[in-house]
Parts: C-alpha cells; sequence; structure tokens
C-alpha cells in the first residue's frame, strides 16, 4: 500500500509541471505588429497583438536594455508614449511599471490582448520632400519573455507616397505580411520609410538590393552607377572567400543625414549604415563610406554566423559580455582592408600604409601593454578612459599577423580565409555559438598550426605584436622605432641610398641635402637599410654621428647632432629582396590566392 501512494505521488509530481507549462504551448502561436507611420513623420502608431490567450493572468512586456552589436546600455523606454492595452472587447486594461523597461499588463479573463503605443520619429528628409524615417528594431519592438521563440509577423500601413525597405522577408502566402521566425530575427532588421530610392544588382544569382534614403545627393555628386559597381566589387569578396552567400535576398540601407561621419550596425541579412550627406556630395567620406561598407558586409559571417555562445541567441535584459571582440570586431576590420584592396577600390601599396596607421593607433593608445585584446574586449560594458584601447584596432593587428603565420605554416595552401570559411560551416547556425578555446581549434583544424602559444602572448597576454617574426616570412620589412630613440632626420628618396632631408632636422642641420647618397655612418660603410639600422643602434640622443655622403662627384663629410624622436614611428613596407616564397605569401594575402576551401 505504501508503495502504491507513493507511485501515484510520483506521477502527479511529473504530470503537474507538464499541464502546468501545456497553456503557454497551445495559446499564442505567433506575435502580430501593426506599424502606422504618419504622414508628418513626426511619430509612428505601434500594435502588438497577442491572440489567442489561455488562462494568463497577466502579461509582462519589456523593451531591450540594448541592441546586439552595440556592446552598450541603452535608454529605448525613454521613447515609449502613451502606452495603453486593450482586451478583445475594446476593453482597457491595467498597465503596472515593474521597472523603467517592463510593464505588467493584467489580463485576467482576457483572450486576446492588444499592446499599443507611440514612438518619436526623425525626419531625415531634406524640406518640403516626403519624410524618410530610419527605425532601429530594437529600440522599436517590445516582447515578452515566452513569445521570444515564436513567429512574429509585421504590417505596415504606409501613408501614401510613402515606401518601405528592409531585410524583413514577405510571407509566402500574404505579400503585404512580413515574418520572422522569432524575436530575434524580427529585431534584427533596421527599417526604412519614406521616399527612398532603390537600386539593385544580381550577384552569384541572388539579389543584392542598395537604398538610398534622406538628403539625397544627385547623380552628379554621387553616381549610382558607379556605387553599384563598387558594392558588387565588395560583396563579390566575400563570396569567394566563403564560397556562397548566407541570404535569399541582402539589403544595404544607406541614410544620408547631418551625423558627424559614418556609422554602421550590422544584421541578418542586413546593413544599416548612416553617412554625413555633405561629406558624400563632396566626396570626402566616400573613402569611409567604403571602408564602413565592406565591415558592415563581412559581419555577415563573422558575427551573425561565427560568433561565441554569448551573441546569440540574445539575452536582452542584461550586459552580454565577450572575450572574443577582437576578432569580432578586429578580425572583421582587418578584412574590410581586405575586401577593398581585393575589390580594386585602393591604390598599389594602400594596404601597408593602413595596417601601419592601425598598429601606431594601438601603440598610442592609454591601455597599450595594460589592457590585452581578450580584457579590452571584456571590459566594453564599463570602459575605463585611462586604460582605453580599441579592440578593433587590437584585432586588426593581430589578424595580419595571424594569416601571415598560418600561409607560412602551410607554405601558403591554406589561410586566415580558410579558417575563417571552416567556422562558417562548424558554428550550427542559428543554434548556440562557438565555446571557448574553439578559436584556437579551428586554426589547429584547419592548419596544422598550434597557435596557443600566440594566443597566450598576444591575445590573452600583453606580449608586444612579433612583427619582427611574422612580417619577414611574407617579404615585409617594419620599421618600428621608439619615441625616445634617437633620431637623425635620415630619410631615403627612390634611388638606392639617396637622401630626401627636410628642413629643420638634425640632418638638415648638418648640411645635408636631397639627392646626397649615403655611404658611411659612425666610420662604417652602410649600404642597405638593414645597416643604417644597424649603426643606429650604437647611438644615443646627444652623441654627435659622423656621417659620409657622395655629393655629385666628390665625397662630403658631415656631423649630426643626435636628437630625440618626439614619437613613435612605425611602417610596414615590401622588402624588394624577398623571395620568390615570401612574394608568393604577400600576394596571395592581397589576392585571395590561392582560393578558399
Amino acid at each position: 500500500m505504501y508503495r502504491t501512494l507513493s507511485l501515484i505521488a510520483l506521477l502527479a509530481a511529473i504530470a503537474a509541471p507538464r499541464l502546468n507549462a501545456q497553456h503557454l504551448n497551445w495559446d499564442l502561436h505567433e506575435v502580430a505588429w501593426l506599424m502606422s507611420p504618419q504622414a508628418d513623420g513626426e511619430s509612428i502608431d505601434m500594435e502588438m497583438s497577442l491572440n489567442p490567450l489561455l488562462d494568463r493572468d497577466r502579461v509582462v512586456v519589456r523593451i531591450p536594455v540594448w541592441r546586439p552589436g552595440s556592446y552598450r546600455y541603452a535608454n529605448y523606454q525613454d521613447r515609449i508614449k502613451d502606452l495603453r492595452a486593450v482586451d478583445q472587447d475594446g476593453k482597457e486594461r491595467t498597465i503596472l511599471e515593474l521597472e523603467p523597461r517592463a510593464w505588467e499588463i493584467d489580463t485576467d479573463g482576457a483572450t486576446a490582448l492588444k499592446v499599443m503605443y507611440t514612438l518619436p520619429a526623425t525626419n531625415e528628409a531634406d524640406k518640403g520632400r516626403t519624410p524618410a524615417v530610419h527605425l532601429r528594431s530594437p529600440m522599436t519592438f517590445l516582447y515578452t519573455e515566452d513569445t521570444k521563440h515564436l513567429s512574429h509577423t509585421l504590417r505596415v500601413d504606409l501613408p501614401s507616397g510613402w515606401d518601405f525597405a528592409s531585410g524583413h522577408r514577405v510571407d509566402a502566402f500574404e505579400k503585404d505580411l512580413f515574418r520572422s521566425p522569432d524575436y530575434d530575427v524580427f529585431v534584427d532588421c533596421p527599417i526604412a520609410l519614406g521616399e527612398l530610392e532603390r537600386h539593385s544588382f544580381i550577384s552569384h544569382g541572388t539579389e543584392i538590393e542598395w537604398v538610398l534614403f534622406g538628403r539625397l545627393p544627385t547623380d552628379a555628386e554621387f553616381s549610382r552607377e558607379e556605387w553599384t559597381r563598387k558594392l558588387k566589387g565588395i560583396s563579390e569578396v566575400g563570396y569567394n572567400i566563403f564560397g556562397s552567400y548566407p541570404f535569399e535576398k541582402y539589403t544595404y540601407l544607406f541614410l544620408l543625414n547631418g551625423i558627424g561621419g559614418v556609422s554602421g550596425l550590422e544584421h541578418l541579412n542586413s546593413t544599416s549604415i548612416i553617412v554625413n550627406h555633405r561629406g558624400v556630395k563632396n566626396g570626402s567620406y566616400i573613402e569611409p563610406l567604403e571602408s564602413v561598407t565592406a565591415h558592415e558586409f563581412f559581419h555577415l559571417w563573422n558575427v551573425k554566423r561565427i560568433r561565441p555562445k554569448q551573441l546569440g541567441p540574445f539575452d536582452y535584459t542584461q550586459d552580454v559580455r565577450s572575450t572574443d571582440l577582437w576578432w569580432m570586431e578586429g578580425i572583421t576590420s582587418y578584412y574590410n582592408d581586405i575586401m577593398l584592396q581585393r575589390a580594386g577600390l585602393r591604390e598599389e601599396g594602400w594596404f601597408w600604409s593602413s595596417q601601419s596607421r592601425n598598429f601606431l593607433s594601438v601603440r598610442n593608445s592609454p591601455g597599450y601593454g595594460t589592457n590585452s585584446p581578450e580584457r579590452a574586449s571584456w571590459n566594453i560594458w564599463n570602459p575605463d578612459p585611462a586604460k582605453s584601447i580599441s579592440y578593433y584596432d587590437q584585432g586588426q593587428t593581430l589578424g595580419l599577423l595571424l594569416d601571415i603565420k598560418i600561409r607560412a605554416h602551410t607554405k601558403n595552401r591554406r589561410s586566415l580565409d580558410d579558417v575563417l570559411s571552416f567556422l562558417s560551416r562548424w558554428v550550427d547556425y542559428p543554434g548556440p555559438g562557438y565555446s571557448e578555446d574553439d578559436l584556437q581549434r579551428a586554426i589547429y583544424a584547419v592548419t596544422g598550426w598550434d597557435c596557443e602559444r600566440f594566443f597566450d602572448h598576444h591575445i590573452e597576454g600583453l606580449i608586444d605584436p612579433p612583427f619582427a617574426e611574422i612580417l619577414p616570412l611574407a617579404g615585409l620589412n617594419v620599421t618600428w622605432i621608439e619615441a625616445d630613440d634617437p633620431y637623425v632626420g635620415i630619410v631615403f628618396g627612390e634611388e638606392d641610398m639617396e637622401l630626401a632631408i627636410r628642413e629643420g632636422t638634425p640632418a638638415g642641420e648638418a648640411g645635408l641635402q636631397t639627392g646626397d647618397r649615403l655611404l658611411q655612418m659612425g666610420g662604417e660603410r652602410v649600404r642597405n637599410l638593414d645597416e643604417v639600422r644597424a649603426a643606429l643602434t650604437k647611438v644615443v640622443p646627444g652623441d654627435a654621428l659622423e656621417v659620409r655622403v657622395r655629393r655629385g662627384g666628390s665625397m662630403k663629410n658631415f656631423t649630426i647632432n643626435v636628437a630625440e624622436r618626439g614619437r613613435l614611428s612605425f611602417r610596414i613596407s615590401e622588402n624588394l629582396d624577398a623571395t620568390p616564397e615570401q612574394i608568393t605569401i604577400r600576394e596571395g594575402l592581397l589576392t585571395g590566392l590561392p582560393e578558399s576551401i
């Protein structure tokens, strides 16, 4: 008898939670949205429908505390005006604010619920034209915790003359309905409303659309045909790296307004990029716009598909930290330069100058030597200005070194391209992202190189990047001179050992002239840059350095008073004496050869 009663109690205990949870599975099957912009472009009426409801005495709606890709808190609740809710009979329901970003709605006895509110909007169009409005979805759409996994639909009631563009996909059966599989995908689509200028092209059988809105330039100021050509070039470099596009259709949204520069944010099958309209019209912001565009497009794979577990599925209620933002953003920064170079949008030599400028930014940061790439990634939610350093810039430098090291280790048969291509297939999107140390495992799996020491030293640790060890593998020279190192002001021209002297430098003050050919330093013959660098290691600021040059048909001797360098000097340049193997690695990096696996 005792055993029988225990079994009944056990069965009841098992059944109770299943029955309790069952109503959550059998009432709501989707969340329906209606968006109604006002014709003046200054506000938008929002309506969220939850139907049917079953035995729910309350519903808690929330607004995200952050938006993916931003890594900082936001006060989106301040935008929500006139929040109210009605049931199936149109009866107003009581709303209780639980905290600034969450509201409890009384649904006792309700079988359906409509939640309504108004959002302010900014008209980005020129005065007198049809409005143009840009919406970031995490700051636009509410959610409930137990409906995030459900299908979300969207209808848009547009004023006359308005258009709508977004990464949202049209429902299979209703052309005026947009459908997303869950809330994460639903809010991963920025929206453009109003007067829109639409363009598109086909790449590898796939449509890619680009939309221009806001304060529009003329075609003479900004050629649409030329921009289409550039976008296609950038897009197809990404295709060549990964071997396919991870979308049915892609949408670039370009908003031109009064922003002081260029800003972009990545999304699953679209991007939203904002740029200063004057900079586009006068051409000064075209190159920065190209760079941001390439960066956001590469995020299609690296961040949106290749991501750590913390970055998907999302928790919108708190900070979401990762030690891998140096990879997410920094490797992407490296590839936005790669894409521009391979797409033919930059001149020869530009790539090395860009990498040099990037490391100078890293080296001159307050956090250099105290804030590792992993630590800089983790601390982005509570940054310390005294230790600030950009994980974008740190990761870009590491991307260059990793790419060259991988190519050298595999005799240029594998590259960082291959690692990323492998990761895009290995990480099981839309499931959870990769685990700790999986980046190292992926590099080893693709290349056979055990990169644990590299990660320990330069990513988790604070040891200087190994330029002198790695760059020569690709036929590259590196000049790294600290700010307090000796300075003589000698610069070389195009001819072998021919000087290019600027006024006001120690060499200029000593009497050296442009066109002199350097023969000796400190009494020793110098025939190349390496021997010049070796001679300079033997002097300190305050020394008198004897030099000998050929000027015309005669030899002349001068004494340079060695000064102290006022700033760091760092430059990557091609070694003209590189071996064929080194040149193959260098050129492969710039051209994408060999093709990725």
